[in-house]
């Protein structure tokens, strides 16, 4: 008899990272997130951003520092580049992002690039991690 894979969606979770007011052509570093033994194979990512004017037109990019022991993570020269988000001026948007989960620990990286510093609130990152369940 033939079994069913199917996704397995975890607990929608933020992230821990100051994107709020975060300035042009700087980066910042999230706090590390445990993903479990076993892990998933994947972590979707939403991002929320919003620009502080109209000259948030460029992007920001998402990155990922794995760690195996939750000490030694990529140094920001190699990190995983997981996507980017084009923002439009003030006007918020959303982006989905998919990630290989490659170690227990990941640190998520965002690079502001966008023309201007971020809004002062409502900037997040959240992540639900997949797995597979067989049926």
């Amino acid at each position: 008899m033939a079994e069913d894979i199917r996704q397995n969606f975890g607990t929608d979770t933020p992230v821990t990272i100051a994107l709020d007011s975060l300035a042009n052509a700087t980066s910042v570093v999230s706090s590390a997130v445990n993903v479990g033994s076993p892990g998933p194979f994947t972590l979707s990512l939403e991002v929320k951003l919003a620009g502080l004017s109209a000259s948030n037109t460029g992007n920001v990019d998402i990155y990922a520092q794995f760690s195996n022991d939750n000490a030694d993570f990529s140094d920001s020269g190699n990190d995983l580049l997981v996507g980017t988000v084009g923002l439009n001026g003030t006007t918020g948007v959303i982006k989905t992002l998919s990630m290989p989960v490659l170690a227990q620990y990941v640190k998520l990286r965002a690079q502001n690039n966008s023309g201007d510093a971020l809004a002062a609130s409502g900037n997040t990152i959240r992540y639900v991690p997949i797995s597979v369940d067989q049926v």
